[in-house]
C-alpha cells in the first residue's frame, strides 16, 4: 500500500497515469465477455484504481464513457448484445462503488498516517495491505451485486428464472472476479510502489 507521500508523488503523474488506465481499459475490455485469446478484463481494478490515484470525481463519467465505447467495439466485433438492455445502466452504481472505495481507501491511508505520524512501521504496514485487501473484496462483491440485479430485473436471458435461482447461477462467477481484480490491483501498486521508490530514492542509511 501506498504512503501519503508516496501517493502525492504518484499524484503528480495524474494525465499519465489516467491514459495508461484507459488505454488499459481499451485493451483488455473489448474482449471482456468471454473471447478467447485476450486478457482478462481489467475494468474493476481500473475503476478502483481511477478513485485511489486520480481522487477525482469528474473523472468518472469519462472512464464510464470510455468503458461503453470499447463496449460498442465489442458488440460491433461480434459480441452477443443481450446484456445490453436498461440493465447497463446498473453498471453506473456498479462501478462508482469501486471508485468510491478507491476514494475510501486513499483517505483512509492519508488520515491514518498524519494521525501516527512518525510512529509508521510493520505494523501500519500491515494494516495498509489489510486495508487495500479489504477495499478490493469488498467493493467487487458490492460491484457484483449491483451488476447482476440490473441483469436479473432487466435482461430478457435472465428474467426466466427465479431471483433465487438466479442468484445461484451467478454466485459461481464472484470468485472469478473477485480474484482477477485483485490480481489486477496487486501488480499495478507493486508497479506503483516501485516506481515512485526508484523516483524517491532509496532512503539512505545512517
Amino acid at each position: 500500500m501506498l504512503s501519503a507521500v508516496q501517493q502525492k508523488n504518484l499524484g503528480t503523474t495524474g494525465p499519465w497515469l489516467a491514459i495508461g488506465l484507459a488505454l488499459a481499459m481499451m485493451v483488455t475490455r473489448v474482449g471482456h465477455f468471454g473471447e478467447a485469446g485476450g486478457p482478462p478484463d481489467a475494468s474493476w481494478a481500473i475503476f478502483f484504481l481511477a478513485g485511489l490515484w486520480l481522487q477525482d470525481a469528474r473523472a468518472f463519467p469519462l472512464f464510464f464513457a470510455l468503458g461503453w465505447v470499447a463496449d460498442l467495439m465489442a458488440f460491433s466485433l461480434g459480441t452477443p448484445t443481450n446484456c445490453y438492455s436498461m440493465a447497463y445502466l446498473f453498471l453506473i452504481p456498479a462501478y462508482g462503488s469501486l471508485w468510491a472505495a478507491g476514494q475510501w481507501l486513499a483517505a483512509f491511508s492519508s488520515l491514518e498516517e498524519s494521525t501516527h505520524e512518525g510512529s509508521m512501521g510493520s505494523h501500519s504496514g500491515a494494516k495498509g495491505v489489510l486495508m487495500l485487501a479489504v477495499s478490493v473484496v469488498g467493493s467487487a462483491v458490492v460491484c457484483f451485486a449491483w451488476a447482476n440485479l440490473g441483469m436479473w430485473w432487466f435482461a430478457d436471458s435472465a428474467m426466466t428464472y427465479s431471483f433465487g435461482e438466479y442468484l445461484n447461477a451467478v454466485s459461481v462467477y464472484l470468485a472469478g472476479y473477485v480474484l482477477t481484480m485483485a490480481m489486477y490491483v496487486t501488480v499495478a501498486v507493486g508497479l506503483a510502489l516501485a516506481w515512485v521508490h526508484r523516483r524517491l530514492g532509496a532512503p539512505t542509511a545512517h
